[in-house]
């Protein structure tokens, strides 16, 4: 659903002070075709302590210093790792291939963290992208991004 939403009509314009609120989200349901009560989850504090508690959770498999995603591979034991953090979405081969060496990583004894900056946003219609195209490339340079020429 998650796509729907973000690849809205709209959904560029709307400003990080209207995100998590009715503002932000009515249009982007209607625009996707989803019903509108589904902003009444929003509202719903039913699920927050046990939502906090997974954080806490997989914080805890990791270490703090990490953000989102985790995924915890072959638990109880196993190892969780951050990631994988992709800005395209792959074919359905690409995934299976990349799917492949995050699992072979993962299995490795003693393996930590493969990073780099960001290089561009994540390739969604809500940043103006579309389909099948690169988006503006990005870097890191004394600690903000710097649209690269």
């Amino acid at each position: 659903m998650s796509g729907e939403i973000f690849d809205a009509s709209g959904a560029a314009e709307l400003t990080a002070a209207t995100r998590g609120s009715r503002e932000f989200v009515a249009p982007l349901l209607a625009a996707a075709g989803l019903p509108a009560d589904l902003a009444d989850a929003l509202d719903d504090t039913r699920w927050d302590d046990e939502i906090r508690a997974e954080g806490e959770e997989a914080l805890s498999l990791t270490g703090k210093d990490v953000g989102t995603p985790i995924i915890h591979f072959s638990p109880p034991e196993g190892t969780a790792l951050f990631g994988p953090v992709i800005s395209r979405l792959p074919s359905p081969e690409d995934a299976v291939r990349l799917w492949s060496y995050v699992t072979g990583l993962a299995s490795f004894p003693g393996f930590a963290e493969l990073k780099r900056s960001l290089r561009e946003r994540p390739q969604l219609r809500s940043f103006g992208v579309e389909p099948g195209t690169a988006g503006v490339e990005e870097d890191w340079h004394a600690g903000s991004r710097k649209t690269t020429p």
